[in-house]
């Protein structure tokens, strides 16, 4: 199995299509031990739990329950809670607009609580567009190829981030994902709040 997972993590994907276990697989090497995950990706949360293993008790954080839009608060609130540690917040971005960015990013700068956020950007709720194929697999939908879950288009999310005072960079290519990671960490560890906006295969 580890073996296989090392093989899925090799395929990078394409430009504006970035593979989700090649993004993973390098924040994981960028990681260390003790660092916290709060992984709300939704549809992709056992990817990000298979290429992100964490070997410390407490350092993977999710939820079983609803309410999109749960890791902003939790991972702002690990932070102030365990200030040596870093806090990587793993979303999807129908979940990230959840999170309310705006005010998460505020209460981040104002408190000094920096923590690096990572938006997997699939372009909307793969959960909705499953739901729907499940009640109507050649439904209307499914002929059409339109779907409800789609989001706007070309949001980028790190700028927002930069309203806000956090580094904020946009990745669309594989070759750049490693080097991306780097740039924001070293901006958190500055006491700075980062976001990396991937964009990933759309859903």
């Amino acid at each position: 199995r580890h073996e296989a997972l090392q093989a899925v993590a090799q395929e990078p994907g394409e430009s504006g299509a970035i593979r989700t276990p090649w993004v993973c697989a390098a924040l994981q090497r960028a990681l260390r031990a003790e660092d916290i995950v709060v992984n709300e990706t939704i549809t992709q949360s056992t990817v990000v739990a298979d290429h992100i293993p964490r070997t410390v008790p407490g350092t993977m954080v999710g939820s079983l329950a609803g309410g999109l839009g749960f890791s902003g608060g939790v991972a702002l609130g690990l932070k102030l809670a365990l200030p040596e540690r870093q806090v990587v917040q793993v979303v999807g971005d129908g979940s990230f607009y959840f999170c309310n960015p705006a005010s998460m990013h505020a209460v981040s700068r104002q408190y000094g609580l920096p923590i690096l956020t990572v938006v997997l950007d699939n372009g909307g709720w793969a959960a909705v567009k499953a739901s729907t194929l499940r009640m109507y697999p050649k439904g209307v939908a499914y002929n059409t190829d339109e779907f409800a879950s789609r989001l706007t288009p070309d949001v980028d999310f790190a700028r927002m981030a930069e309203a806000a005072g956090a580094y904020g960079e946009l990745v669309t290519e594989p070759g750049e994902v490693e080097a991306a990671i780097e740039r924001a960490m070293a901006a958190v560890r500055g006491g700075q709040s980062a976001v990396l906006h991937v964009r990933v295969a759309k859903l």
